[in-house]
């Protein structure tokens, strides 16, 4: 099981999905190999953080059918067959169809609390690529939105990302 983030563009009645995944990444490795994965979707500040810093491979799933694994944690879940590969960029792009869906509970939906995480997460994928400086400003912008409405799961998620920053800065 490999579990990544990742940020599809959906069509408006989901039966279409593309993924942008980079050719030098897992995530490509496996999908390029399997022609096939499972998209989670989660609600859950914690687990996506986890996911970011890849500590998310070990999450309690269920094996859906040869199709993929369906995350505890998540939501509603969609497997899908990758039907073409563009792989001329170094951010290749894999045209999918939905050929499996399902649902685990209701969507509960993001707060600002854990819009911040979402954003600091996708900081932390960028490490390498920002300043210190800018880093820090952000941890200090985006603190605001969790003392102001951050529950225990965003609290801690928060404060992996952060700590992960300052240690690799």
């Amino acid at each position: 099981m490999h579990v990544a983030p990742m940020g599809p563009h959906v069509s408006d009645d989901l039966s279409e999905w593309t993924l942008k995944p980079f050719q030098s990444s897992t995530t490509f490795r496996n999908l390029h190999g399997r022609h096939r994965c499972v998209i989670n979707v989660v609600d859950d500040a914690l687990l996506l953080a986890n996911a970011v810093l890849g500590n998310a491979n070990d999450s309690p799933s269920l094996w859906t059918d040869g199709l993929g694994y369906v995350l505890d944690g998540s939501c509603h879940w969609y497997a899908l067959s990758i039907k073409d590969w563009d792989i001329t960029q170094p951010r290749a792009i894999a045209t999918c169809l939905v050929c499996s869906t399902g649902s685990k509970r209701s969507f509960f939906g993001w707060n600002r609390a854990k819009h911040a995480v979402v954003e600091l997460a996708i900081l932390t994928s960028r490490i390498g690529l920002l300043e210190s400086a800018y880093l820090e400003s952000e941890i200090a912008r985006l603190r605001v939105l969790i003392d102001k409405t951050a529950g225990e799961r965003e609290n801690i998620a928060f404060q992996l990302l952060v700590e992960h920053i300052q240690r690799h800065a």
